[in-house]
């Protein structure tokens, strides 16, 4: 067992080598300024705004002849004034009761899944954009991303379609009455495993006109980024407090269907990612507005602990909404109580075997 943990380590440990060895190849490089740079320093603010951070909780459980969810989503939004935060407002309220749904047994088990999905990106759209026009921040920040994820996407002919469409048109709602409004759209990727960064990196550089001498280490050290995500190169190459240069949250509408959906919103969503702290891994954002403008202020927002970072209105947002796994149980057993010993309720028996 020993060894084999020894060569786990071993592996591990020459994975961050080479990253950390592309890295400062890469920031030489920078340094040589053929290209536009690849990180820029992030420009520090004054807060004197109003910042929504929107959070959902959800719990969804299958049965053997229905499903239920909980669900409920939460605003918080906080007022700075010379970046001091002088009041909190709440959107529907502090503590709002999770809305219980229950769905049929005419989905299956990947329907469920999907439609259970996407009963919460409905919600937490539904009270981004009511939270928009009830409290009028500057900056709105969604816990997430702000496009809706490739695994939510049911297929053409599933049930579940009616529901995709109106999730994709709260997309698009949203998106324009925060254009409409110049309220700044952010999305914050609290543990992004993208590799598009890279990705991109991989392509400039492998076609790149560089000096003999430096195209020579690249071919040795670019192929680290086939097995290594955005966040766990740029932990190596961000120093806290910069950012990368924003880029397509996606460079053809046929690499993603849901890009082809949105329409031309597709080609106004970016990405970046920024890091806010020393000890911490950069973050993604994805958003619509300046980019300037999104990296200093989720900066400004994200830096209170060096080895965490994350918008502190996201944390209060999520603290709100948050539900407890047990929450789900009461409002099964309050069913239970009514409906008695109905096989529809029935766990699944791969949940409860005796052995």
């Amino acid at each position: 067992m020993e060894d084999t943990i020894n060569q786990i380590a071993q592996h591990i440990n020459d994975l961050a080598k080479n990253r950390s060895e592309l890295a400062k190849l890469l920031k030489k490089v920078d340094s040589l300024k053929l290209f536009p740079s690849l990180a820029k320093q992030i420009k520090p603010i004054e807060l004197n705004n109003k910042i929504c951070g929107v959070d959902g909780g959800f719990l969804a459980k299958e049965y053997h002849g229905m499903g239920l969810i909980l669900r409920r989503a939460v605003a918080a939004c906080f007022h700075y004034k010379q970046n001091k935060l002088v009041k909190t407002d709440y959107f529907p309220s502090r503590r709002p009761q999770p809305e219980p749904i229950i769905i049929g047994s005419e989905f299956n088990s990947a329907e469920f899944s999907t439609l259970a999905s996407l009963r919460r990106v409905e919600m937490e759209l539904a009270t981004q954009l009511k939270a928009a026009k009830e409290l009028q921040p500057d900056v709105l920040v969604a816990d997430g991303s702000i496009v809706l994820h490739p695994s939510s996407v049911p297929d053409k002919d599933s049930k579940v379609q009616p529901l995709y469409e109106k999730v994709i048109n709260q997309y698009i709602e949203l998106y324009e009455y925060c254009t409409k409004n110049n309220i700044l759209l952010i999305g914050a990727i609290e543990d992004c495993k993208g590799t598009k960064y890279c990705s991109l990196l991989k392509q400039r550089f492998s076609e790149a006109a560089l000096p003999e001498e430096i195209k020579k280490e690249l071919s040795e050290l670019l192929p680290v980024l086939d097995r290594t995500t955005d966040t766990l190169f740029l932990f190596y190459f961000l120093q806290a407090g910069w950012r990368t240069e924003d880029f397509e949250y996606s460079s053809s509408r046929a690499e993603l269907p849901v890009m082809r959906e949105i329409g031309k919103w597709s080609e106004a969503v970016r990405a970046m990612y920024i890091k806010a702290v020393e000890y911490d891994r950069p973050m993604r954002l994805d958003f619509i507005g300046d980019p300037e403008q999104v990296a200093s202020t989720i900066f400004e927002i994200s830096r209170q602990n060096r080895s965490y970072s994350y918008p502190s209105v996201l944390i209060e947002a999520d603290g709100r909404a948050k539900l407890r796994e047990q929450e789900i149980m009461v409002f099964k057993s309050a069913l239970n109580e009514k409906l008695g010993r109905n096989p529809s309720l029935f766990e699944l028996r791969r949940e409860i075997r005796p052995f």
